[in-house]
């Protein structure tokens, strides 16, 4: 497994080795076989209370290396900016499944966290256990008060033990950024712990989301997964200016990379 907290920067070599399964069930499939043997070997770690942060982080980087064996290739930059002493909490926007999934081995690299998720997966048979194990926060999207008291909590009492917190301001996928759907609920839980945030610019949709179900979309070889982890910010006072930098290199990064740019009247 490749650790990444010997890296500045990595990047998929460009003779990658290829699956040959491509060949039989198309890529896409393929690709989702692979991932589903992985995802269903983490449960039954999970169950058995064999799933530590160690496992957590091979599993996902098992996972780096099936998308790299259907045509992802990788991009990631900054990661310098993990490389500190001491927990965080670490700001994404959100494009697709594929982050959810790789992550785990880029962060864990350097850190152990925990995930803030949607709470019907931490309920789901296939991804309950998963989620007890590697310690998620689960929010419901239907209250949104209820939901930042719970990050608020649980995240404050990870972060006192250690574990970094990663989250997602914006709660659902898009292919587009608009400043004004990233809320600030990364900057308040940094600041009430007391820790630094970094912000993480993230272009995933070598994985686009399905049109029937949204986890089994299509793979796009031909779009280079690029993820760039921005300087780590200590938040003043309530966090506002902090926000709006971490909105700032974010919407700075996306533009550079030809993701869509949102404007507050659109």
């Amino acid at each position: 497994m490749v650790d990444l907290s010997q890296f500045e920067t990595f990047e998929t070599e460009k003779d990658r080795h290829q699956s040959p399964w491509r060949f039989f069930f198309g890529r896409r499939l393929s690709f989702y076989l692979a991932f589903i043997r992985i995802v269903l070997r983490c449960r039954k770690f999970s169950l058995q209370g064999r799933f530590d942060n160690k496992t957590y982080f091979n599993q996902s980087d098992l996972i780096r290396i099936a998308a790299e064996r259907h045509g992802a290739k990788f991009k990631i930059t900054g990661l310098q900016n993990l490389n500190f002493d001491g927990p965080c909490v670490i700001v994404a926007n959100h494009m697709s499944l594929l982050e959810t999934q790789i992550l785990p081995w880029v962060v864990g690299s350097f850190k152990p966290f925990s995930v803030v998720m949607k709470k019907s997966l931490y309920e789901s048979s296939l991804f309950g256990a998963i989620s007890i194990a590697t310690q998620s926060i689960a929010v419901s999207r239907e209250n949104l008060r209820a939901d930042i008291d719970v990050v608020m909590k649980e995240g404050v009492e990870y972060l006192k033990k250690g574990r970094s917190i990663l989250l997602f301001p914006e709660g659902t996928r898009k292919e587009y950024f608009k400043r004004s759907e990233f809320n600030q609920l990364g900057t308040m839980l940094a600041s009430r712990a007391g820790v630094k945030i970094v912000p993480l610019a993230l272009k995933t949709d070598f994985l686009r989301n399905g049109k029937k179900f949204s986890d089994y979309g299509t793979l796009h070889p031909e779009k280079q997964v690029l993820m760039e982890f921005g300087k780590p910010i200590t938040i003043e006072g309530r966090g506002k200016t902090e926000h709006q930098e971490i909105l700032d290199f974010l919407e700075t990064t996306l533009s550079g990379w030809g993701v869509e740019i949102k404007g507050d009247e659109e």
